[in-house]
């Protein structure tokens, strides 16, 4: 399994930097900790081809997140109406397209906004549907394409988030060429026990995120989605939690079928020593 650090929720600067973000590729080789990177980027395809032959050239396995400009644009897989479903496929088709050139493993998708009146059935067929219409453009030599839910009852109130809604999408389909990504943050703000989530999806889940939240205090400023640093007073996740979740993950076996597994911190000003405290929090949890 390689261990992942999502670079662009540290560097937001490296989005439309490809320098910058070559640069921390080479950075993170450095560490001894990471061996795989996440990312979005928004260049040109020179840029693209850039980056895919960097990244082929440190070694690095890597994963674009495209779930950022799907969440920014309102890019909607499960919406609603039939026309917004199939242009987001279109829309997905396209960052699929930037993904390839760069060379990456995996592309990150979500779902769109929470539906106002909310129709289970409604929502897992819409997805579903542009899940399959997604899957004929994966190519065998890659990427493959990971759905991450999130929050569908609160901050950032996406429709695919209930874990028996996840579990109900991907259990009544057929070889779904499209996998997930389980994160440890949403799933303590859709009140689950995270071993018990992570039964229930571990058939598809081949991408995972440690990732701390702040689901308690609606009063905190950092409440909701914001993934602080595990050392936060008051966070879901304290370091030593998160550890024995790890821990416990990984002697259950419940891992055996994860490739990549990633820190995801987002910083707020200071990102050198947020990327220090970020290696030094993923190196204590994987006893590095």
């Amino acid at each position: 399994m390689k261990r992942g650090i999502c670079l662009t929720s540290l560097y937001p600067e490296a989005i439309e930097d490809s320098g910058l973000l070559i640069e921390l590729f080479h950075k993170v080789c450095g560490t001894g900790i990471f061996d795989c990177v996440e990312f979005y980027f928004n260049g040109t395809e020179t840029e693209e081809k850039r980056i895919g032959y960097e990244l082929k050239k440190s070694g690095l396995s890597s994963v674009f997140l495209g779930g950022y400009p799907m969440k920014r644009d309102g890019i909607d897989i499960s919406a609603e109406s039939e026309l917004r479903r199939k242009e987001s496929v279109e829309m997905c088709k396209a960052l699929y397209r930037h993904a390839r050139r760069m060379r990456v493993d995996k592309m990150l998708i979500l779902s769109g906004p929470a539906w106002k009146e909310k129709d289970e059935e409604g929502i897992i067929r819409q997805t579903q549907k542009s899940l399959l219409e997604i899957g004929e453009m994966i190519m065998p030599t890659g990427p493959e394409v990971t759905l991450e839910y999130f929050n569908d009852m609160g901050e950032p109130w996406l429709a695919v988030g209930d874990i028996p809604m996840v579990r109900k999408i991907f259990s009544s389909m057929n070889l779904l060429p499209v996998g997930i990504t389980f994160d440890t943050s949403h799933t303590a703000q859709l009140k689950t026990d995270i071993i018990e989530a992570f039964v229930a999806l571990k058939p598809w889940i081949g991408h995972v995120h440690l990732a701390n939240s702040v689901s308690k205090d609606s009063e905190n400023p950092l409440f909701g989605d914001k993934h602080p640093l595990f050392e936060i007073e008051n966070g879901d996740f304290p370091l030593e939690k998160i550890k024995e979740i790890y821990e416990k993950l990984e002697s259950k076996g419940l891992l055996e079928k994860v490739d990549i597994c990633s820190f995801e911190i987002i910083s707020r000003g200071n990102e050198e020593q947020y990327f220090e405290k970020m290696c030094k929090e993923a190196a204590y949890v994987w006893n590095i």
